[in-house]
């Protein structure tokens, strides 16, 4: 088996421009968004970015469910569509509408849609699975997710979005292990879930905080028998096969030019894997972490599971020394990883060095 940390497979590539959105200082304030709120940041963020505003008497009204045309206004803003007035599809939308220009062009993109009626219906709240299709849409998500919610089926129209924006850090559900797509959504919510579309700084918000997934803020370099490799989480656009996408990945940039990888990182209460966009994943660790602790990895047979040998291992990098390291046995392959961190160094079977961390920054 080839593995993903290790850098031994090789991926076709394809162009890449990157867009790393930096959080910006809070230029406004809110008497009732005080600094306490969960999404105080996050709304901050978007004000900043002209994609959301307040009401006319300074407040922000956090608690507000959001229509279907406010949302169309956010999601506007967000794309740089001009939002001029103008007459669309919808029998309900006309041009005196103010979300109506908003509402035309995102439904000219196939970012939004209306009812089987020829109706938008602009002044009903977004509920949550709506909310979903029209974001997954918006920021080209298709990689999906190993998330599960209880209340979201296979046969939902919302099934598919649901699972990609859960795969792109955008949502995580309720503590319940619930999604309930039919709830409405409020102002601070969707705030939220847009910031985190934009912003590895608020992905980074919604992961395990004793959990083993890299940093999505942060530049990770290993060092390898061959040089170094750089590996940073920012937004793509490539091709992978015949597959287009636009999203966030770990862009990994390997010793030599035009080495690259695009890898998708997840982890749940169960596992924390890594995959190849469109792909197969595979189970880095297996939680709880203990040692004994075994699992198949994708190609691999019963007999040659993955195997966690140690838990308190003490591993030196040439970034730092790390205590408390866990120690998963692959085929005779070792591979670290650290709470908090990530994985740290793997060797091979003979104890020569794959890679190991140099630095995060």
């Amino acid at each position: 088996m080839k593995r993903i940390l290790s850098l031994i497979a090789v991926l076709g590539i394809a162009c890449i421009i990157a867009v790393q959105p930096t959080v910006a200082e809070a230029a406004t304030s809110f008497p009732d968004v005080p600094e306490n709120n969960r999404f105080h940041d996050e709304i901050q963020y978007l004000v900043n970015k002209e994609i959301i505003s307040g009401y006319s008497n300074g407040k922000f009204q956090p608690k507000r469910n959001v229509t279907r045309g406010e949302a169309a206004i956010m999601i506007g803003r967000m794309l740089g569509y001009d939002g001029r007035p103008t007459a669309t599809r919808f029998t309900d939308v006309t041009a005196q509408n103010g979300a109506s220009g908003y509402i035309s062009e995102a439904a000219v993109y196939g970012i939004i849609s209306g009812y089987p009626d020829r109706t938008f219906r602009p002044n009903e709240y977004i509920t949550r699975g709506d909310m979903a299709i029209f974001l997954a849409r918006a920021f080209d998500i298709e990689t999906g997710s190993i998330r599960e919610f209880k209340d979201v089926r296979e046969q939902m129209k919302a099934y598919s979005s649901i699972r990609n924006i859960a795969g792109d850090f955008i949502t995580t559900g309720y503590s319940d292990g619930t999604f309930r797509p039919a709830s409405k959504v409020t102002r601070e919510q969707f705030s939220a879930f847009l910031a985190r579309g934009l912003s590895p700084e608020y992905k980074q918000r919604t992961v395990k905080k004793d959990g083993y997934s890299r940093d999505m803020t942060k530049k990770y370099v290993f060092s390898s028998p061959n040089g170094d490799i750089r590996m940073e989480y920012k937004k793509t656009m490539g091709q992978f096969g015949e597959l287009h996408y636009a999203g966030f990945f770990w862009v990994i940039q390997g010793p030599k030019s035009g080495d690259i990888w695009y890898i998708q990182q997840e982890e749940t209460d169960e596992m924390l894997i890594e995959s190849y966009p469109f792909s197969n994943y595979e189970i880095a660790l297996k939680y709880p972490v203990k040692v004994g602790t075994s699992w198949s990895g994708y190609g691999l047979s019963e007999t040659d599971a993955l195997k966690i040998t140690g838990v308190n291992k003490t591993i030196k990098t040439p970034y730092k020394t790390f205590t408390n390291v866990v120690e998963v046995n692959e085929k005779g392959y070792k591979h670290y990883y650290v709470k908090g961190v990530g994985h740290v160094k793997t060797v091979d079977p003979t104890g020569k060095l794959v890679s190991e961390l140099k630095s995060i920054r």
